[in-house]
């Protein structure tokens, strides 16, 4: 039923919706109040995926370990992830006990580019305090009691999200600023490295084209990555391919030969070559 859908949007969670409960999804917003009644049954781990509109994820419970734009997080109560449209993101694994609420963000007033300090990759989380998440928690209660009432008013939707992650802004810059004061020169160059493959990592794989950018000598970058991460350049960029190329394989249903193109490989030949080599299984398996 989803193969059909390439993205995790609002309509592939339209076509998985199944009973109302403590969720609600239309063409507007998708919002949780729970992620047993929804989530959980249809998320994979270790399954990559990107979302078409922008995500907030609160954990109420317990923890999960995810994966953010190439970046392993764990999420424990009272903290929260905010995802930026065409991010991609993986559960590793969740605790028995664990819990979150979720809602989507698009259309906003304010443009994406203002929330992109909420989404670098060393302040993905943000771990707020009891007044920050109760009034967090506020929001996101005044949302779903807003879509109890029908005809639901986007509009009031829209300036109720806003709000909350302008807040969330706040606390975000906060953080930021303690992290510039007190990061080392080696995970600023790391992090301003996964943030450059994110962006290019398909169409660039040569290292002197991020040791450019960060200014620095393809020497220097390659062991301050290592040091920084335990992982070369190439197996980041690596790490970034098969993620983007898992997205596709299972959530369209292009040809593998058309993967490829778009991955930027030579031929499909290549391709599945690099596929196997990385995961165990051709592309053809995978996508079974």
């Amino acid at each position: 039923m989803a193969r059909n859908v390439e993205n995790l949007s609002l309509n592939m969670v339209g076509l998985l919706a199944e009973d109302e409960k403590q969720y609600y999804v239309d063409e507007h917003i998708y919002i949780a109040m729970n992620a047993q009644d929804f989530g959980l049954k249809h998320l994979r781990r270790e399954q990559p995926y990107r979302v078409d509109e922008g995500r907030v994820m609160m954990v109420t419970q317990d923890w999960v370990r995810v994966v953010i734009n190439l970046e392993e997080q764990r999420l424990e109560r009272q903290s929260l992830i905010v995802l930026v449209p065409d991010s991609i993101f993986e559960i590793l694994e969740w605790s028995s006990d664990f819990d979150m609420q979720a809602f989507t963000f698009k259309d906003l007033p304010i443009a994406v580019g203002d929330l992109q300090s909420l989404t670098m990759s060393h302040q993905a989380i943000l771990t707020l305090d009891d007044d920050e998440w109760q009034l967090a928690s506020e929001y996101v209660r005044l949302m779903w009691h807003e879509v109890q009432r029908q005809p639901l008013l986007p509009e009031t939707i829209i300036h109720l999200q806003t709000a909350l992650l302008l807040e969330l802004k706040r606390i975000a810059d906060r953080e930021e600023s303690q992290w510039q004061k007190q990061a080392s020169r080696q995970d600023k160059t790391f992090h301003q490295f996964l943030h450059l493959v994110n962006m290019y990592g398909l169409r660039e794989r040569k290292i002197e084209f991020y040791a450019d950018k960060l200014c620095v000598t393809p020497n220097h970058l390659g062991a301050v990555i290592k040091r920084a991460s335990g992982l070369t350049i190439m197996q980041w960029l690596n790490r970034h391919t098969i993620q983007k190329a898992k997205v596709l394989l299972r959530y369209s249903d292009l040809p593998v030969w058309e993967v490829a193109e778009r991955m930027n490989f030579a031929n499909p030949s290549f391709f599945s070559k690099f596929f196997k080599g990385e995961t165990g299984m051709t592309p053809g398996e995978y996508r079974k």
